[in-house]
Parts: C-alpha cells; sequence; structure tokens
C-alpha cells in the first residue's frame, strides 16, 4: 500500500475516482435514492479538480483503492472502492491525512452508521448537529473533530502554502533528507545525522520531548500539497527565546521561511511571548534576510567558538520584541563573548 499526492488532475483519473465514488456511495449510503446519486454525482468532478489537496491509496498491483481529499484541517471527502474494504486503506488515508496534512474536522451523514463508528474508533467526536444536509436535504450532518492534545504546544498553523505541525515518528524519512544533506547543515547547530537510527534518535530528544511539556513551538515546515516535512522552524521556551529553522536546498528562495516564520511570530506573540531572538553566522546572510523579513531587528555582533564542530563563528543577533518594550536587547551572548561588536549598515 502507498499514499501518493495527486498533482495532476487528468481527466482520466477523474473518471476514475468517480467510479470509486458511485462505487462506495451505492455501498455506504443506502438512504440515498437513485436520483439523488445522480444528482450528486454531476458535482463530484468539480469537487475532485477543485479540492486543496487529493490523496490516492494505492494496493500492491498499483491500482487505486481509495481516495481522500483536504482543506485547511477539513477532511473533505474518503471513499473506498468496496473491493478494498476492511484492508486497512482508509485508515492509513485517515492517520496521513491527521499527521501530514493537519486533518482535525470532517462532516458525515447521521444515516451512515459505519463511517461514523470508523470516525469514532479513530479519535474523532461530534461536536455540532445539523437536521440538514449542506444542499438543504433532510439527511442529518454530524460534526466530528479532533480533540486538542495540547493547544498551547505546537499548535497546527496554516499559511498560503504551507502547513506547520508536529513532527511525528513517520516523518523519520525527511528528518533524514533535511539533516543528512551536508550544505542544509553547514550553518546548523549539529553534525549532519549519517542514518536513519540517528534521524530517529534527533526526532525523540529535539521533538518529542518538547511535545511532553506544558508548552512549546517546534513545528514540522510542509508544503499542503503532500504534507510532508521539507524543514522545520522551532521557537526556544526558555529565554532569550531562540528562534531557529531550516529548509532542504531544493526549497530555496521561494519565501517558504519568511511565510512560515511570520505564522509562528503572530502565533507566540498571541500566546504572550514577550520577545523572540535568532542568531545567523555572518557568513549566511541569507539567514538574516530570514529574521529582517518577519520583522527582526540586528542588535550586535558577537564570537563564539561554536558547539558540536568547534570553529570559531561570528555570529549577529537580532531580536524582535512583541510586548511592546522596544528598548529591551538580549545582552546574553554579549556579555559572554569577549569580542562583541556592532556593524554598522547591517
Amino acid at each position: 500500500m502507498k499514499i501518493v499526492a495527486v498533482k495532476n488532475r487528468t481527466p482520466e483519473q477523474t473518471g476514475r475516482l468517480l467510479e470509486i465514488w458511485e462505487d462506495a456511495v451505492r455501498a455506504t449510503h443506502l438512504f440515498l435514492s437513485e436520483d439523488e446519486i445522480q444528482k450528486m454525482k454531476a458535482y463530484v468532478p468539480q469537487a475532485l479538480q477543485s479540492v486543496a489537496c487529493l490523496f490516492e491509496a494505492r494496493d500492491d498491483a498499483d491500482s487505486i483503492a481509495a481516495f481522500m481529499g483536504i482543506a485547511d484541517g477539513t477532511l473533505e471527502m474518503l471513499f473506498v472502492a468496496p473491493s478494498a474494504r476492511g484492508r486497512g486503506f482508509g485508515k492509513r488515508l485517515l492517520q496521513y491525512g491527521v499527521e501530514r496534512c493537519g486533518v482535525r474536522r470532517l462532516t458525515v451523514n447521521e444515516q451512515n452508521p459505519q463511517a461514523i463508528g470508523f470516525y469514532q474508533h479513530m479519535g474523532f467526536a461530534v461536536y455540532k448537529r445539523t437536521p440538514l444536509d449542506e444542499q438543504g436535504n433532510p439527511y442529518p450532518l454530524l460534526y466530528m473533530r479532533l480533540p486538542e492534545n495540547n493547544p498551547r504546544n505546537t499548535p497546527a498553523l496554516q499559511t498560503e502554502r504551507l502547513l506547520l505541525r508536529r513532527f511525528t515518528e513517520q516523518d523519520t524519512e525527511a528528518l533524514f533528507r533535511l539533516l543528512h544533506d551536508r550544505e542544509v547543515n553547514r550553518f546548523l547547530p549539529w553534525c549532519p545525522v549519517q542514518t536513519l537510527a540517528e534521524a530517529r534518535l534527533f526526532y525523540t530528544e529535539r521533538y518529542a520531548s518538547v511535545y511532553a511539556e506544558p508548552r512549546g513551538y517546534a513545528y514540522a515546515v510542509c508544503l499542503k500539497t503532500d504534507g510532508v516535512p521539507i524543514g522545520y522552524i522551532n521557537v526556544a521556551m526558555e529565554e532569550p527565546h531562540d528562534l531557529g529553522y531550516a529548509l532542504r536546498k531544493e526549497f530555496w528562495r521561494r519565501g517558504i521561511l519568511t511565510e512560515a516564520g511570520k505564522a509562528v511570530v503572530e502565533q507566540v506573540k498571541k500566546d504572550g511571548l514577550p520577545y523572540i531572538t535568532a542568531t545567523h553566522d555572518r557568513n549566511n546572510p541569507g539567514s538574516g534576510g530570514v529574521m529582517q523579513n518577519i520583522g527582526m531587528k540586528y542588535q550586535y555582533s558577537y564570537t563564539e567558538q561554536w558547539q558540536p564542530k568547534n570553529i570559531l563563528v561570528t555570529f549577529r543577533l537580532y531580536q524582535l520584541n512583541l510586548d511592546g518594550c522596544e528598548s529591551r536587547v538580549c545582552r546574553k551572548y554579549w556579555e559572554a563573548s569577549s569580542v562583541r561588536f556592532i556593524e554598522p549598515n547591517v
């Protein structure tokens, strides 16, 4: 079984998904008349073309067994071919949507008890009921959502292009791809990982441990199109609330970290964090550009024998005060370094 994002929605592919939709509806929506099924069917191709994210689950013969559509954290559609039911396709798709695409909400017909039981088994709970469906027909809808694990620790965020969410153990390969690249890791505060086991340990020590705390901000940066991490962005809870980030090099110079950074800044400000800081190697001015783009201001420079790489680095410190105290400047690195100075025209 594999899950793939549908990027080129051809008429042939839409036709195959329409067949699965119709077969699944006939098998599960027994309350619908033939006329009603045909009326609904006329709108399905447009829905398949317009839904923000579309995924297929394929079997070992590479045939489409199920599909789902997602938009803004809502599961818009999930249909499994009758011949594939009971084989875990729906479960795997929904898990993928929750873990990688930030699915938190869905709507289901009250007269479809099998679907309701499935979603309840997957952790969703009803929070609202309407007596009519969205077309005004007398088919009650149940609105379901996942309970928030801890809304003050890495709450899922969305931007125009991105989903910011927690890392999971299923992201080990994506973490490895990011952390193994020597060019990406040149300016990161750790050495490149060499194995999947090291990437898994990195997740456990630097992400799972954060998620166990009452509050934190440790995000996987994902494109909405597939929900796979292409980078990370974090803010430390301990002072001086350091902002750190990295991105796979094939996504550089697209404004992705600026977009992610602005969303995270908005969140930590809303949550009452008084300020954030960030530092970058003077030889990495692109990182300073991200800091400037999200509103941070240069404060000073200093040198440090940087660990664990044990190299002498000149850092620039940026800061953004979020509580209106514009005179605040983090002095931690200034006081710790014997070589500190303010560069003109930075």
